[in-house]
């Protein structure tokens, strides 16, 4: 049989590793203030572990004695879901967290010398640091899709396991009390205690370096200055899609030149370069639809590849963009300046399992459609495929 009291030593150990962890994390990661947060959650169950020391797990705690160690138990889970919520870049609700603790242990002092039973007492302890999980399960599952993380499902399964001991425990010290005040009971309670703890606190770390990977993959895969996908990004996306997928989806390509770029570049300085880059990438998503994979391919250039799309409705999406761009002067250092893009489309012919031939297609078109006039659409497609009419300018 496990010893009680040589539990009570890891489980204190186990706390203060973590704490130290988290602290010189933090102090290499300042920004990082969830890291603080998590520590000081920590400390609040490691001193109200250390309050515990010793005390036999049958013996009820006093009034005084357990209202405080109660509350820091319930402050630990409470601050716990402050820094998820500060991780989720959330802000912290600090008078809730605040109030959450309280309602952990004070009622519990003032229950028991009003003279209430003790299993009605443990009752208001348990609800409120149950709440306290409840948060913490609800901060993790209402994650959006975009920063969903495998890892968090680490924590989850740790605050699982607590949120459903504590509503399993207030089932007991009505129906069986003796049973919670078992020598046995304690010893469960500790290592079930250790088991959720460290895959909480484990969890965290692995969240964090998860979310750096995440953070360090899409920032290599975008282009800084406009936001879309660069040519790295581009061909990622197009792997993901292609493996949710048994045979690769019909494309086509759009690619996109802004007409006399040097010009503005050399008109409005590279500031005013940069801000129709921006803009041409803004009418570029509006014009697109949510499934298509838009990129800044290098210079002035943007590629799109379009999804489920023949010759003709990859013409017509071209066709809106081209209007899009020339419809509406751009705001560039204060004066209006008319862009115009000229674009070239082709297809991804039947038995290409690569874009490279279709690219040197759309590439040979927009070559055309520049040498033809500029702001214009031309289309280069497969020798099996007819051509479509296009509009030009």
């Amino acid at each position: 049989m496990l010893d009680f009291h040589t539990l009570q030593v890891a489980s204190i150990s186990s706390r203060l590793a973590f704490v130290l962890v988290f602290f010189v994390t933090l102090l290499r990661h300042p920004r990082e203030i969830y890291f603080g947060v998590w520590a000081g959650a920590l400390c609040c169950s490691l001193v109200a572990s250390l309050m515990m020391l010793g005390d036999p797990p049958s013996v009820p705690l006093n009034a005084v004695k357990g209202s405080a160690v109660y509350v820091l138990y319930g402050a630990s889970l409470a601050t716990s879901w402050a820094g998820l919520r500060l991780f989720y870049e959330r802000t912290a609700l600090v008078p809730q967290t605040l109030v959450l603790a309280l309602a952990s242990g004070l009622p519990y002092g003032i229950l028991l010398q009003a003279g209430v039973s003790m299993s009605w007492c443990l009752t208001t302890v348990f609800g409120g640091i149950a709440l306290s999980t409840a948060l913490c399960i609800r901060e993790i599952l209402r994650t959006p899709a975009a920063m969903r993380l495998w890892t968090q499902y680490i924590v989850l399964s740790g605050f699982g396991g607590y949120f459903c001991v504590f509503l399993l425990s207030i089932g007991v010290v009505h129906l069986a009390s003796e049973r919670l005040a078992s020598p046995e009971s304690g010893v469960f309670s500790l290592l079930f205690d250790l088991w959720c703890g460290v895959f909480i606190q484990v969890g965290y770390l692995a969240m964090v370096s998860e979310r750096a990977h995440v953070k360090l993959s899409r920032l290599a895969e975008t282009d800084p200055l406009t936001g879309l996908a660069n040519r790295r990004g581009l061909f990622a996306a197009m792997s993901r899609r292609d493996g949710r997928t048994p045979s690769p989806p019909r494309r086509a390509l759009l690619l996109a030149d802004i007409d006399h770029f040097k010009a503005i570049n050399d008109t409005y300085g590279h500031d005013g370069g940069d801000a129709v880059l921006i803009g041409f990438a803004e009418r570029l998503r509006a014009v697109m639809r949510k499934e298509d994979i838009i990129a800044r391919w290098g210079g002035e250039e943007f590629l799109v590849v379009l999804d489920q799309a023949d010759a003709a409705a990859a013409a017509a999406v071209a066709e809106r963009l081209r209007r899009t761009a020339a419809g509406q002067p751009f705001a560039v250092n204060g004066a209006a300046v008319t862009v115009t893009a000229s674009i070239g489309v082709s297809i991804v012919a039947a038995g290409e399992e690569r874009i490279e031939p279709a690219l040197s297609r759309a590439d040979a078109a927009l070559y055309a459609a520049k040498r033809d006039g500029r702001n214009r659409v031309c289309l280069d497609l497969p020798a099996s495929l007819p051509e479509p009419e296009t509009r030009a300018a």
